[in-house]
């Protein structure tokens, strides 16, 4: 029986979907606890942090892909199983100490910092991965066998924080073995790193050490980026407007995303205030259910999208799929905006608010979910529709790093605008219509890329060695 479904994969990726396929099996139980929205309902729930420090929570874990343009730069130019294997013992670390953390109110800034240092360095895991599928998967079928590997990590994941929350329900305290055990399995799947092999990277190895007769590095190959270079902002920064100056349709694209990335976590704040503080639910398991509402169900409805998603993203392309993958989002951010104005604009909230309240949260995660889906392939997979084959680890970083941008400031500037318009008396309704909004204006972007696409042809298309 062919359950991985291996047969299915062109012949030269096999071995090494298959190798990642097992890798991502304990891997993704450290990920499944690091990368989503589970330190912050800790927070909320366990540390009984304020809603600043609930906001600080929710936006590390995309804050942390800021750095992915310093992960993407030292990328260029070195062994990326090597850079893979010590991001990933960096993330296990430093998510695995948090046991030395007392349950005290003070400890929720410890806690958030020690996470915050663990989600930065699995942005690099995440960077070098994209590297991995641009070598070793071909284009033409590379979005349906990335979704066969998201299914692993998001079906691992789900299990994960269900078993987590159903733990922190019982003691609250329940992180300090939960993250070590992660970590214990994050280690464990470091170490499966080393069966997977880098298709052409030998060659490209030797291609960026390739001098002309004067000893100047070729024209056409991207010189490794030394530590001091990555150490200085200024450089960095200057790479990152030289390639959006120079590439104007990359630029479009990461501006649509930027509006779009904005719009969806600037609520993610609100959300988990929302439903761990306001939603009454009045149930000893107010932990199972505040997780299955916030992250549980959302990767459930993944889980059935992925598959349809990666064969519409190889037929369509990333820009018409981005058009069909934003109308998912705005119908996420209309159910959770209904959901959240029952639960906190009702004069008295019974039983029949509750109820309109779960319904519509659950149908604003399971759109998002499906949204979600759709936008991990485009988020690992789109960059390498306009990329050079020597520099797609820079266009990785350059988009991931813009992720982390609106990361960093989308739900501080949500809950900063929720919180003061509950002050000054304004409808909280305002802050879901700006995000709508915004998630409109990306929709007209990618429309008018696809547009153009259409009449003028695509951007290169990238040269990778499996495709």
């Amino acid at each position: 029986m062919d359950l991985l479904g291996v047969r299915n994969v062109p012949f030269m990726a096999r071995r090494n979907y298959y190798c990642e396929f097992r890798q991502l099996i304990p891997w993704s139980v450290l990920a499944g606890l690091v990368e989503g929205q589970f330190a912050s309902v800790v927070v909320s729930k366990t540390f009984n942090g304020s809603a600043l420090l609930i906001a600080v929570a929710s936006a590390t874990p995309m804050a942390a892909f800021l750095f992915s343009l310093v992960w993407g730069m030292l990328c260029v130019g070195r062994p990326k199983i090597r850079l893979a294997m010590i991001f990933g013992a960096g993330a296990a670390l430093c998510a695995g100490t948090t046991a030395a953390i007392p349950a005290m109110p003070y400890g929720a800034i410890w806690f958030i910092a020690q996470m915050a240092a663990a989600q930065i360095l699995l942005a690099g895991v995440v960077t070098v991965r994209s590297a991995f599928w641009k070598s070793n998967f071909p284009h033409s079928a590379r979005g349906q066998i990335t979704a066969r590997l998201q299914v692993v990590r998001f079906i691992v994941s789900i299990l994960v924080v269900l078993v987590a929350a159903v733990l922190c329900d019982r003691d609250p305290a329940s992180y300090r073995y939960l993250f070590p055990g992660a970590a214990l399995c994050g280690l464990w799947g470091v170490g499966m790193l080393r069966r997977i092999h880098i298709r052409g990277e030998r060659s490209e190895l030797r291609g960026h050490i390739r001098r002309s007769g004067d000893g100047s590095f070729q024209r056409e190959i991207v010189e490794p980026f030394n530590i001091t270079t990555l150490l200085s902002p200024g450089h960095v920064l200057g790479q990152m407007y030289r390639v959006l100056r120079q590439d104007r349709r990359f630029r479009n694209y990461c501006a649509a995303q930027l509006l779009i990335g904005i719009a969806n976590l600037m609520t993610i704040s609100i959300i988990v205030l929302v439903v761990s503080r306001d939603l009454q639910l009045g149930y000893h398991s107010e932990f199972w259910v505040t997780l299955v509402l916030i992250q549980a169900l959302p990767r459930l409805t993944m889980l059935g999208g992925l598959h349809r998603w990666g064969v519409l993203f190889d037929r369509l392309g990333v820009v018409r799929f981005r058009v069909v993958n934003v109308c998912c989002w705005i119908m996420s951010l209309l159910f959770g905006m209904v959901a959240t104005l029952i639960t906190v604009a009702s004069d008295e909230f019974g039983d029949t608010q509750f109820l309109l309240a779960v319904f519509f949260f659950t149908m604003r995660a399971l759109v998002q979910g499906l949204a979600f889906s759709g936008g991990a392939l485009a988020w690992n997979l789109g960059h390498l529709h306009f990329a050079r084959a020597q520099e797609a680890e820079i266009y990785m970083g350059i988009h991931v790093s813009l992720t982390g941008m609106r990361g960093l400031i989308a739900p501080l500037a949500g809950m900063w605008l929720w919180q003061t318009f509950q002050a000054i008396g304004w409808p909280v309704w305002l802050v879901w219509a700006l995000a709508i909004s915004l998630s409109l204006a990306s929709l007209a972007i990618f429309a008018s890329m696809a547009r153009q696409e259409r009449r003028f042809g695509s951007p290169r298309q990238s040269d990778g060695v499996a495709d």
